[in-house]
């Protein structure tokens, strides 16, 4: 049994009638009866017993009704303390973000998060799965596309602009790639999947080459081009951070991405939660305004 089915119960004792119960659920004295008839089948037992003064509990109804009682009234306390807390800058607030944001921007920003809201407290997930905030894997999301589910609320805080990139040894050794042509020449890094936007680009534009090398993570993928095994499509935000020694390649231009902080619309009201989605958008512009101008190669 769900909890809805306790819950059903639980109007049927209170106002000892189905008609009532349906009245007050929002749903047919039919339905009610039916569902109730199901309940007392799956727990193997009659539940109520008609009286003068309506439906009234069986001995084992009551016994059952008296604990999904103590868990309605800590459901409705948890509801009332949630209420409590979405008025107050302190708890915990989930965070997802693609590995590559959340390691090299947002993780070396938590300390202007914590001095302006110390009661809030994060938990930072580094991964590229897009979780199920209506299932509350985490509260607050960054994500590289708009989401299509209706409960769901994105706003767009930034572009994630992208470059081709080789470390300078490797450049020194083998040169850099004059077009996407080129490529066909060259070891190329990717990230792993092919509806990554890398791997999109490189089958559209690139369709010679042949990756030498697959990543599952934008920083796997960043330390394997700054230490000299490639070319890579990396966002300018990130390569400026994780290494010096990379060189922006001309003559390939890459699009871009745009960058979104959703929200499940129930928890938009939170306070915390909105005092980390503003903290992400101003982390990601003073990111931007903060990234060096990419040395080009020659």
């Amino acid at each position: 049994m769900l909890w809805d089915d306790y819950r059903l119960l639980l109007t049927v004792a209170r106002t000892g009638s189905h008609a009532a119960a349906g009245r007050e659920l929002g749903v047919a004295a039919t339905t009610i009866g039916r569902r109730v008839a199901v309940a007392e089948r799956d727990l193997a037992t009659k539940l109520f017993e008609r009286g003068p003064r309506g439906l009234t509990p069986t001995t084992a109804a009551a016994r059952v009704l008296e604990r999904a009682r103590r868990a309605e009234d800590e459901l409705v306390a948890a509801e009332r303390e949630a209420h409590g807390d979405d008025l107050r800058l302190e708890g915990d607030v989930r965070l997802t973000a693609p590995d590559g944001l959340a390691t090299l921007v947002l993780a070396p920003a938590i300390g202007a998060l914590r001095i302006a809201h110390p009661g809030v407290r994060i938990t930072l997930r580094a991964e590229n799965r897009a979780v199920d905030l209506s299932r509350r894997e985490a509260d607050l999301a960054v994500r590289l596309f708009r989401p299509e589910e209706r409960t769901l609320v994105a706003r767009r805080i930034a572009a994630l602009r992208f470059g081709a990139f080789a470390s300078a040894a490797y450049v020194a050794r083998y040169g850099a790639p004059r077009n996407a042509d080129d490529l066909a020449y060259h070891d190329l890094l990717l990230l792993e999947g092919e509806r990554m936007l890398d791997a999109k680009w490189a089958a559209k534009h690139a369709p010679r080459s042949k990756p030498v090398l697959r990543c599952s993570t934008t920083t796997a993928l960043v330390t394997a081009c700054a230490a000299g095994h490639g070319v890579a499509l990396l966002p300018e935000l990130l390569a400026g951070r994780a290494a010096s020694t990379l060189l922006r390649i001309p003559g390939l231009s890459v699009p871009s991405l745009a960058m979104f902080v959703v929200v499940h619309g129930d928890m938009r009201g939170n306070a915390r939660v909105r005092a980390v989605s503003t903290w992400i958008e101003e982390t990601m512009r003073d990111a931007e305004l903060a990234t060096p101008r990419a040395v080009t190669s020659s």
